[in-house]
């Protein structure tokens, strides 16, 4: 019996899979905003892990660092790219990248969990709660997710742009981070 139970225990252990490494070709950041009551969206096409561990087992130890390349910004149209480098938008020559950092990991049930961490724009950092899902697919495991943040938080949109009447305060992201073991 000692013996099956040892099998059995390096068998279960073998099988764990700790993701750490992330598959940026296959993952996406996007987002969404209304301007003038008209709902636009837009993505990033660039993103990296600098931190990067889960293990389904282990939820709750979890760490992530993700960067997103501001410059690697499609808004919908090339003006709109333009605009949003300047300084009173995102300021990416000063800014270059927009990064968030994990601190806490909550397991919710049924692949459902809740991650708390800071969100870094512009050189402004807040916390955010970001609820995802998660799903293995072979040797690859999918992290789907949303959350939204205050664009004004950040400093985005300063100047002639600090009001909400035009482009609203609220910025809506959604995400699918594919990470491999």
């Amino acid at each position: 019996a000692l013996v099956a139970a040892l099998t059995l225990g390096t068998i279960t252990s073998a099988q764990a899979a700790e993701y750490t490494i992330l598959d940026s070709e296959a993952s996406s950041i996007v987002f969404s905003y209304s301007q003038m009551n008209v709902k636009m969206d837009g993505s990033f096409g660039e993103l990296k892990a600098t931190e990067l561990s889960f293990d389904p087992a282990n939820p709750e130890a979890a760490k992530v660092t993700i960067e997103v390349a501001l410059s690697s910004i499609d808004a919908g149209y090339p003006d709109a790219n333009v605009e949003l480098a300047k300084d009173e938008w995102l300021a990416m020559e000063q800014h270059p990248v927009a990064t968030f950092t994990s601190s806490s990991i909550e397991v919710l049930g049924d692949n459902n969990y809740q991650m708390t961490g800071d969100l870094s724009i512009k050189g402004h950092s807040q916390p955010v709660t970001a609820p995802f899902s998660f799903t293995e697919n072979g040797d690859s495991g999918v992290f789907s997710g949303s959350f939204s943040f205050q664009r004004g938080d950040y400093k985005i949109g300063e100047g002639a742009w600090s009001g909400f009447g035009i482009v609203a305060n609220d910025v809506d992201i959604k995400f699918e981070i594919v990470a491999k073991q």
